[in-house]
Parts: C-alpha cells; sequence; structure tokens
C-alpha cells in the first residue's frame, strides 16, 4: 500500500476521475471508495487510469461497485428509493411495477401489458428486468431473464438469444457459446426503460388516484403477499 503522500494524493485523483461520469451521486460515493480501496491495494490499475472518466473507467468502476451495490440497497426502501431514481419515477409507483420485498426484485405487470409478438416482449422484459436489477446493485443473466420472460408466456426458445445478440440497448459478456452470460445496460436501453416504465404507468391511470393509500399501506406493511410475484393473470 503506497505511504508516499504524492503517490496517495495521485490514487485519490485517479479514483474520482474513475467514477465522475456516474449521474447518481450515492452509486458515484460507493464506487468512489471501492475504486480508491482497489487502487490503494493493487496500485494503479490500466482499466481505471486509461482513458479516466470515460466509459470504459466508469463501467471498471461500476465493476467494482457491483459486490457491495447489494449491502447498500439491503433494506427494502432503500431498494424501492434506488429503482425510482433510476427509472425517474415517483416511489410511489414502484410497487405497481416491481416486488422488491425479497432478494430477487419481480415484474408484477399482467401479462397483457406486453406484445403477444414474443421478440418484442422479450425485448421489454429484458430492458426491465436488466433495469431493475441494476437499480439496486445486482447482475443480470441472460438465464435471469430466459424464466421472466417464460413465465409470462413469451418464450422462443429458438430465438431467444438472438434477440437478446441483437439489441442495441444492452451489452452481453461471456463466449458466445456459454449457456448462461451476463447482461449490462447501455444508456440507450436505460432511456427506452424509462420510457417502458411511463408507458405502463400511463396505461393504469387509476395507480396514481389512489397511490399515496396503496404507498402507505405498501411500506406500513411489508408488501411480501401484497404484490404477487410473477405474471399477473
Amino acid at each position: 500500500m503506497p505511504t508516499d503522500v504524492a503517490a496517495l494524493t495521485e490514487l485519490v485523483k485517479t479514483a474520482k476521475q474513475a467514477t465522475e461520469g456516474l449521474d447518481n451521486k450515492d452509486l458515484q460515493r460507493v464506487a468512489f471508495e471501492r475504486v480508491l480501496d482497489h487502487l490503494l491495494k493493487n496500485g494503479a490499475a490500466d482499466d481505471l487510469t486509461s482513458n479516466a472518466g470515460g466509459p470504459a473507467s466508469v463501467a471498471a468502476a461500476g465493476a467494482l461497485v457491483e459486490d457491495r451495490a447489494d449491502g447498500v440497497f439491503a433494506d427494502e426502501q432503500q431498494r424501492i428509493d434506488a429503482v425510482a431514481t433510476y427509472f425517474k419515477i415517483d416511489p410511489e409507483d414502484v410497487p405497481h411495477l416491481f416486488d422488491v420485498s425479497g432478494e430477487v426484485p419481480a415484474l408484477i405487470l399482467h401479462t397483457s401489458s406486453f406484445s403477444t409478438e414474443k421478440a418484442v416482449a422479450t425485448r421489454e422484459i429484458t430492458l426491465l428486468v436488466t433495469g431493475v436489477r441494476t437499480a439496486i446493485g445486482q447482475k443480470t443473466a441472460t438465464n435471469d431473464i430466459r424464466k421472466i420472460v417464460d413465465d409470462f408466456g413469451r418464450l422462443d426458445s429458438s430465438d431467444f438469444m438472438t434477440t437478446l445478440a441483437n439489441m442495441k440497448e444492452i451489452s452481453i459478456l461471456g463466449k458466445a457459446c456459454s449457456p448462461n452470460r451476463v447482461v449490462r445496460m447501455k444508456v440507450p436501453g436505460v432511456e427506452r426503460a424509462r420510457e417502458l416504465v411511463e408507458r405502463f404507468i400511463g396505461e393504469y391511470p387509476g395507480w396514481r388516484t389512489n397511490r399515496r393509500a396503496a404507498w402507505l399501506s405498501a411500506v406500513g406493511t411489508s408488501p411480501r403477499g401484497r404484490y404477487r410475484k410473477g405474471p399477473l393473470q
């Protein structure tokens, strides 16, 4: 671990540059701590110092904070707030879209919310699932998405991976031959996911008519059991 003041100052500067591209201030703070800790233990890593502040360094900072993010959002209220911030919606609307009361977030939309065209529905579900999991600091795997798409009755097994691979809104990591790969959201994916959420909220105006009462009920008594995991029939 460096002890020279000049070296320590340089590491702090590097950590700031690597995380300054993160929009969420809370995530930026946690990422800075994780990046600085990484640099103190390992020195200035190339993936953080090259193009600092750019997409590569931001992605590297995100990777370093992932293992800690779930702990940061361990409380249900924190998860609801994180999801609301990510999708730019009111916290009161979150329980109408997602159940985040458990360890794994779930979509609770009606099956009719999605197109009967399987490829279209698969793309929309992918954006929502990847978005909500990213919001609370969880990784998303292709198998996670496949299961939920299947739950909603929109799975086309033969074209599932092809549909995901053709999506410009996400990145799919891992080898092409791997049966289960990590999915990460790109900026266009975040924007599209926010549009989808606004569309769903707009389709059910009754949500906002009495949402304050529903919200108080949800946070006053845990949504476990109140909001069914998986698609509504």
